[in-house]
């Protein structure tokens, strides 16, 4: 467990991924659905998705979100592209791998590129730690402009 931060932010950009998986609407559905559950949190509402025509085809897709009561997940899809993004955000630590493999395999992801973040670098899990390592940052950036 982490002793600062809000909680984990995954975000992911998937390449090359299946264009017919991408554009379909139930799949992101069952996908925002599941998830949750597989992570071992708690939905608050069920996921809403949405299809989203652009001005190009390329610039169209679908976008569903789930709310959580830890926070949420969210995809977006471009399947002209074959990209899509994903966030999932907890303030509850999960199994960040566990949710990339989830993704790339229901996408049929070829090639994706992830970011993580603990959010909330102040958040007081245990404010004791939270105090030594901010102290520590400060001492750092003070000694760096003097």
């Amino acid at each position: 467990m982490e002793l600062f931060g809000f909680g984990p932010h995954l975000m992911i950009d998937g390449y090359h991924a299946n264009p017919a998986k991408l554009d379909d609407v139930e799949l992101i559905r069952q996908v925002l659905d599941e998830l949750p559950v597989a992570m071992e949190m708690t939905k608050i509402m069920p996921p809403h998705v949405a299809r989203h025509t652009g001005l190009t085809p390329e610039d169209s897709g679908v976008t569903g979100v789930v709310i959580i009561a830890e926070s949420h997940i969210a995809i977006h899809t471009f399947p002209h592209k074959g990209f899509l993004s994903v966030d999932v955000f907890s303030c509850k630590d999960f199994d960040t791998q566990k949710a990339l493999d989830a993704l790339v395999g229901r996408f049929e992801i070829g090639r994706f590129d992830t970011h993580f973040i603990n959010r909330g670098k102040e958040w007081p899990k245990n404010l004791e730690e939270v105090e030594k390592i901010l102290a520590g940052e400060r001492e750092y950036v003070e000694a760096r402009i003097a």
